[in-house]
């Protein structure tokens, strides 16, 4: 029975200091969350919203944080708002969803 105890506590580390990597999501599944390391190899959705009127718009796919950040600051200055008056959401492409994660 200890051992047992001991396996299971042993493949959890493993889960968790990993973070899904090495294969361990086929096994166990995505993590919670997902490692800084791998926001910049993410495909993302960018979806900006305006402030004033509570509509989103998906501004397309992109590859990794920076480049959703860039696209929605460029939308927002094509619509010459202000930095406080709009936001934007990066929803990451996995297990077969376009927004799995929201990484911004």
């Amino acid at each position: 029975m200890g051992r047992l105890i001991l396996l299971i506590i042993v493949i959890f580390a493993v889960y968790k200091c990993t973070g899904g990597g090495v294969g361990t999501d086929r096994i166990f599944g995505p993590p919670d969350t997902l490692p800084l390391d791998r926001y910049e190899d993410m495909d993302v959705d960018v979806v900006f919203y305006r402030d004033d009127t509570d509509e989103s718009e998906n501004l397309g796919t992109v590859r990794g944080a920076s480049a959703c950040g860039s696209v929605a600051a460029n939308r927002a200055r094509a619509l010459s708002l202000d930095n406080d008056a709009w936001g934007y959401v990066c929803c990451t492409h996995e297990a077969g969803s376009d927004c799995y994660r929201k990484i911004r």
